[in-house]
């Protein structure tokens, strides 16, 4: 009875001075308010980045040709450098030949031949100009290679697959018209990318060796095309680009799913065309890759593999001083931007919490200001035989009034900047209970540390001197 009696005399004093508490309440809804709709952009953020990855494959281990760095490039120079000829090793890819000549090359891509593919090669190594370059072909991973590593990690390697893009442009058909990008694949990327096929088949080793000029086409560019239930297995299918025309015969039809957070309309959706990877690099001087993906099977400890992976990409660049290959996996790649994210969300919210901080010296100002207008209201309640503790408890539970107030607010502000924000942004917005609990109990905490210290003040008057006071 008693708590009662003290919230609806601390509403009772609110309604008197409707300005001033809505001003105390200020710092406390845009604290609760930023903390909550910051953390929920966050989430939804990570979310959306986990959705991705997971239908990227979080089995997949992705192999990169990249240039060294400083370090790894001076320590391969002094390994190169105790080599008293000069002389390079034939089957390592991009491994320099010597300046004038270098050794001839072997079944691996950059083995030292003339001066266009090994001895410049060297020089380079030894001598790069740039802090960053574009490999050359001789630099990269060759499908012979690729397969050989498939073959030595048979037992994990479910399967491998590598891409090159040739162009984008627009399927026509009459006045009908789809956009496209022209993808080059190899059987292995429907597995690796989890494409389901809604029509006919995917890309296969034949296609491949004899770069056929066959595709995959979107079951959305078909609706386009050639009209809702329609065969397109055996028809073929024209692509303007801005700098050919290309004509392929499709024999597949994969099911299209949009990428998280994609906002394209249905009139400028643009949907993956996939060709064998060896037609789309047919008219390209690089024929080897930079890129290779590979969907290690289930039962494959996804770490493990990875490493074991990088100690032979390490030893088979050993001898290039330019570029190296390396591993990751969509696991460690999650993992970053998770942590990232998380970070970002909890350096912003430390930010947001200040003014929490903020509004709570702000409620104890108010407090203060309560407490000397109301002195003799607080000497006629002791005179008429009300305890300290019940006058502490009084303000106390205003001041906890203010900041309930305040945090449900907040919490209402927070979640609509959480839902507009994260729609903004293309992602589904993910509010977290525990977020939302944790900020109210915070308010709730705030109102009784910052309302003690007035609540203290107003119960130690002496009611003689309170009932004195003008």
């Amino acid at each position: 009875m008693f708590i009662k009696e003290n919230i609806m005399l601390a509403i009772a004093g609110l309604k008197s001075n409707k300005m001033r508490a809505v001003l105390t309440m200020l710092g406390i809804i845009i604290g609760i308010g930023s903390v909550i709709g910051i953390v929920s952009v966050g989430n939804a953020m990570t979310a959306n980045v986990t959705s991705s990855m997971a239908d990227m494959g979080s089995t997949n281990v992705t192999i990169n040709v990249t240039e060294r760095d400083s370090t790894s490039t001076n320590n391969n120079k002094t390994k190169t450098n105790e080599k008293k000829n000069g002389s390079s090793t034939n089957e390592m890819p991009g491994a320099g030949g010597g300046m004038s000549g270098g050794g001839s090359g072997g079944g691996m891509p950059g083995g030292g031949g003339g001066m266009p593919g090994g001895g410049m090669g060297g020089h380079s190594g030894r001598f790069g100009s740039s802090s960053t370059s574009t490999p050359k072909d001789s630099d990269l991973l060759t499908m012979s290679q690729i397969k050989e590593l498939e073959e030595n990690f048979s037992d994990e390697i479910d399967a491998f697959s590598v891409t090159a893009t040739k162009d984008t442009g627009k399927a026509k058909s009459g006045t009908a018209y789809a956009n496209v990008n022209i993808t080059g694949t190899n059987p292995g990327y429907e597995k690796v990318k989890n494409i389901e096929m809604a029509d006919g088949r995917y890309i296969t080793d034949t296609d491949v060796d004899g770069s056929k000029m066959v595709a995959v086409v979107s079951d959305k560019l078909v609706s386009k095309i050639f009209g809702e239930g329609a065969d397109p297995i055996g028809q073929e299918v024209k692509i303007y680009t801005s700098s050919a025309i290309h004509c392929y015969t499709i024999v597949g039809v994969y099911t299209y799913k949009s990428s998280g957070g994609s906002t394209e309309s249905e009139e400028k959706l643009t949907t993956d065309l996939y060709i064998p990877v060896t037609a789309a690099k047919s008219s390209s001087s690089n024929k080897n890759y930079q890129t290779v993906t590979i969907r290690a099977k289930d039962n494959v400890d996804i770490t493990t593999f990875t490493t074991e992976l990088q100690t032979y990409l390490d030893k088979l660049y050993i001898k290039n001083t330019k570029y190296k290959a390396t591993a990751s996996n969509m696991e460690s790649m999650l993992e970053s931007m998770t942590s990232m994210t998380s970070t970002m969300a909890l350096a912003i919210s430390a930010i947001a919490a200040i003014s929490l901080l903020v509004g709570g010296i702000g409620v104890m100002n108010i407090m203060l200001v309560s407490v000397t207008e109301r002195t003799r209201e607080i000497g006629t309640r002791k005179a008429l035989g009300a305890k300290s503790s019940h006058i502490k408890m009084q303000f106390i539970v205003e001041s906890m009034i203010i900041c309930a107030i305040g945090g449900i607010i907040g919490i209402v502000l927070g979640i609509i900047i959480g839902v507009i924000g994260a729609h903004v942004m293309g992602n589904s917005p993910v509010i977290s209970p525990m977020v939302i609990v944790g900020s109210f109990t915070f308010s709730m905490v705030i109102g009784i540390f910052f309302g003690y210290y007035p609540a203290k003040k107003a119960a130690g008057l002496d009611p003689i001197e309170a009932l004195r006071y003008e």
